[in-house]
């Protein structure tokens, strides 16, 4: 899309890509310190990528709001993560490891299934867009409601006592 639809020289595309990288970074950091006092907030912000990728979309044939769109898509796409992984570890109660692994493993399958669609997507009649739009419909399956833990029994974890579970967890609810 940088170089096809908007016209970017090849030779900028690792600086929109660095862009996005830093992103990613002040994304991951802001939203890991965020997550601490709100994660649900924090992982709901998060699905602010969608609106940036249908943004993508639709200006994808202006070089200025892409470099920056790309950028604030690594900041709110990536915000997440850390939040994400802590709830794992959170709710997995005797087994953080666990609950750590197959989050990122989690992570890294829908980084292969979603590029493996993205990239079908290109040829389609959609283009160099398809990907962008793949991405928007991703991005707004995690607005839809889920199961909730708060609407969940409460958890027995440590044979039920919550004292052990709030000093070892170092969270309450």
């Amino acid at each position: 899309m940088l170089t096809d639809r908007t016209g970017l020289a090849a030779g900028l595309v690792p600086l929109v890509l660095v862009g996005f990288g830093v992103g990613a970074l002040v994304g991951s950091l802001v939203g890991g310190r965020l997550g601490d006092a709100r994660p649900h907030a924090t992982t709901i912000v998060a699905a602010t990528a969608t609106v940036l990728l249908l943004a993508l979309c639709l200006l994808s044939g202006f070089a200025a709001p892409i470099v920056v769109l790309v950028t604030l898509l690594g900041l709110f796409g990536l915000g997440a993560n850390p939040v994400l992984i802590s709830l794992a570890v959170r709710f997995a109660g005797q087994a953080p490891t666990l609950g750590s692994g197959l989050t990122v493993s989690a992570f890294n399958f829908g980084t292969a299934a979603g590029s493996w669609i993205a990239g079908s997507a290109l040829d389609s009649s959609l283009g160099a867009t398809g990907p962008a739009v793949v991405g928007t419909v991703i991005a707004a399956l995690t607005l839809f409601p889920h199961d909730h833990p708060r609407d969940r029994p409460e958890a027995t974890s440590f044979r039920g006592d919550r004292r052990l579970e709030h000093a070892i967890v170092g969270w309450s609810t």
